[in-house]
């Protein structure tokens, strides 16, 4: 048989790989380093060109559980799609006992992003086996790796029954060439025909600490640590700690943890199971930029792999040509201007993804990374220890820094309807490739949500003759920000453009193989081939918190963006800063992204500058654009000034909102369709924070309108 194996550079890959040549099958190894990326789709085509079975052992760890559903129903969904195509007899994914159990799979992303990566294969039609293994015995030395501090080792509570990653492996083969049709022992036989369902664990139940310390006893040093005390809490609830790891009805393994030992005694630490495989290495033409090995220690190191993130390298350049620099992010994309993803990209028809690059790995480029800096793009960051000066990585590595700067940016805020290969929280560049496939002309997508994000992707879906149904929560649209006119011209050119507009909220919904049901609150439903949310984001500051620094509705900062940890910045979405002239706050915009995050480099690598940009952000809806810069807020005082049609009316095709607080300060500006004014509005708000209007009115004029 001719069998793909999709993360073949893995642990559990390797090992398929050396077995299913033993056994005389023709084996294609599938990895981002053989040119194959199930994430993106691309080489999947020729990859399973003429094959006979595809096995998915590739793995994305990540504690998001947004993260992790993304990555698997995407690399799922690509995957079932190209088999489809091809023509494949037989899919095999290796999945986790007990990953699909809601009560597991409450508080750890990675298991939720499991479940919904079985979910795809459930519903793609096609023969599949779903391998539920229980945890590998190579698991416990990863996670010493990552927990060990000095002499103590602290591992989360869960009970389970340990089976050895090359018994796994024989048996995924053993499936791979069983012939589809049958489906005889499965624990699904009979319920659905094309799905099989085969579970394996190892002989023993023992407690993952319990585990530990046998291993220590038995072998000395596990994953390169040696701690005398072996502590455990229930992180990850009462379910994992309590059995929920364990299939009821499995195969049992004869391979016991001391036969396992026996094994390892000549032979170095592994790494671990299907929780703990290395997240895999960049891919050097998707994401144009080259990695090399992770170094034990960088002058300065970025952890995110957004747009700040992007201009604190080029911050730390402008003040230090030579540092060493290590850019650590989950994202396996390159950096990429941000608002292309819902702007440019859908509108302009010479843009592209690589044009939006803010970091290439082309030769000549001048986003090209200099031979100090390193970009580690799909690699987790699980924890930071400002006293030691060091991270560690998801894989157990620990990296030393000199300067840290977190740009962990923000997350989508989930509602009642889970993430999908039809249902898209719109934020990546994975986002942007999956709606670009489903957005076909003629195809029916709802968006939820009326805000800033949900308009901008309803005009340009439009634009691009999809069909749209808007679901916001109020009317007129954008009201929370602009004058009630004005609010009320654009919901009008939204329905002149074939918009419909649906009042309510999100409750819930379902996804199918070929389309959705969105659920609103008060029980409307709306069926369609997709749907894309945007209610909202909230700021990643898991690692911020666990590290002990000071979080309040994100990463607190001073002037100078650092946090109160020495030697530890923060800036983009994360950041919360004093604002000098409008307060402390959380700016979610590109261009707060780009100032904050070159300055933050820039002081990192000794500038000392406060950062004194008032925010901006920018807009384009269908033919109408805007700028805005500072607070846009409809409850303050806002004056209109409007351009005058030939009737004498006011035209409200151009005009400047002024936003004022009680005591007569501009603290926004709203330049609709007047450019090249951004510098004036900024001024306006500098200048009448020392010096309030008296008259609101007379600021009419102030802004010329062109």
């Amino acid at each position: 048989m001719r069998i793909v194996v999709l993360g073949a550079s893995g642990t559990l890959g390797t090992l398929l790989v050396d077995l299913l040549r033993a056994d005389g099958h023709e084996v294609v190894p599938a990895s981002r380093s053989a040119g194959v990326d199930a994430f993106t789709g691309r080489g999947l085509q020729e990859a399973f060109a003429g094959a006979d079975a595809v096995i998915d052992a590739i793995s994305q760890v990540s504690f998001s559980a947004a993260k992790a559903i993304g990555y698997f129903t995407t690399t799922a969904g690509n995957i079932c799609a190209e088999a489809r195509r091809a023509g494949v007899g037989r899919l095999v994914c290796v999945s986790i006992a007990g990953a699909t159990d809601g009560e597991v799979n409450r508080a750890y992303g990675y298991y939720r992003g499991k479940a919904a990566q079985e979910h795809a294969y459930r519903s793609s039609g096609l023969p599949v086996t779903l391998i539920h293994s229980t945890q590998w015995f190579e698991l416990v030395p990863v996670m010493l790796r990552m927990t060990t501090l000095g002499p103590v080792a602290l591992l989360p509570t869960m009970r389970m029954a340990p089976v050895a990653a090359e018994s796994v492996a024989r048996l995924v083969a053993e499936e791979a060439v069983r012939p589809a049709g049958d489906q005889a022992g499965g624990s699904d036989a009979g319920r659905e025909p094309q799905v099989r369902t085969v579970a394996i664990r190892g002989p023993e139940t023992a407690t993952a600490a319990e585990v530990a310390r046998r291993m220590i006893e038995g072998l000395g040093s596990v994953g390169g640590r040696a701690p005398r005390r072996i502590l455990e809490a229930p992180l990850f609830g009462r379910a994992m700690a309590g059995g929920g790891l364990i299939p009821e009805a499995s195969i049992v393994d004869g391979v016991t943890l001391d036969e396992w030992m026996e094994r390892r005694r000549s032979a170095p630490d592994g790494p671990g199971g299907p929780e703990a495989a290395a997240t895999p290495a960049l891919d050097p033409s998707a994401a144009g930029v080259h990695t090399d090995e992770v170094l034990d220690a960088y002058d300065y190191v970025i952890v995110g792999a957004g747009m700040a993130a992007a201009k604190a390298v080029e911050g730390i350049r402008t003040e230090d040509a030579t540092g060493s620099i290590g850019l650590f992010g989950t994202d396996t994309a390159a950096p990429v201007y941000r608002p292309d993803l819902s702007k440019t990209l859908w509108v302009d028809p010479e843009a592209s993804l690589e044009g939006s690059l803010m970091v290439s790995g082309a030769e000549g480029s001048e986003h090209r990374p200099d031979a100090n800096t390193q970009f580690h793009l799909g690699t987790t960051v699980a924890a930071l220890a400002p006293d030691e000066h060091s991270i560690t990585l998801a894989d157990g590595r620990s990296v030393r820094y000199g300067k840290l700067l977190l740009a962990t940016g923000a997350g989508p805020r989930t509602a009642g309807l889970p993430p999908g290969g039809r249902v898209i929280y719109y934020r990546t560049v994975a986002d942007y490739r999956r709606l670009r496939e489903l957005a076909a002309p003629g195809v029916h997508v709802v968006v939820v949500g009326g805000g800033y994000i949900g308009s901008e992707v309803a005009a340009v879906l439009t634009q691009n003759r999809v069909r749209v149904t808007l679901v916001a929560p109020g009317e007129p649209l954008l009201a929370q920000m602009f004058p009630e006119s004005l609010a009320r011209t654009v919901t009008q050119e939204f329905r002149d453009r074939g918009v419909e507009i649906v009042l309510g909220r999100l409750a819930g919904g379902s996804e199918r193989e070929d389309g959705v049901t969105v659920r609103l609150e008060d029980g409307t439903e709306i069926a369609a081939d997709a749907a894309v949310v945007g209610v909202g984001v909230e700021p990643r500051t898991e690692l911020a918190r666990a590290a002990g620094l000071a979080v309040d509705q994100g990463v607190l900062v001073d002037e100078h963006l650092r946090t109160g940890a020495h030697s530890i910045y923060a800036a983009g979405d994360v950041a919360r800063y004093p604002d000098r002239l409008l307060g402390v706050r959380r700016v979610e915009h590109a261009s707060a992204a780009e100032t904050m995050g070159k300055m933050a480099g820039r002081n990192m690598a000794g500038a000392g500058k406060p950062y004194r940009t008032t925010p901006f952000f920018w807009s384009d809806l269908f033919d109408l654009g805007y700028e805005a810069v500072g607070e846009l807020d409809a409850r303050h005082t806002m004056v209109e000034d409007w351009a005058v049609g030939a009737d004498g009316e006011p035209d409200l095709s151009t005009g400047v909102v002024y936003y004022l607080n009680p005591v007569g300060s501009v603290r926004g500006v709203l330049l609709w369709n007047v450019w090249d004014s951004v510098k004036a509005a900024r001024e306006l708000i500098a200048r009448t924070a020392e010096e309030p209007v008296a008259d609101p009115g007379s600021l009419r004029g102030t802004i010329p309108l062109g």
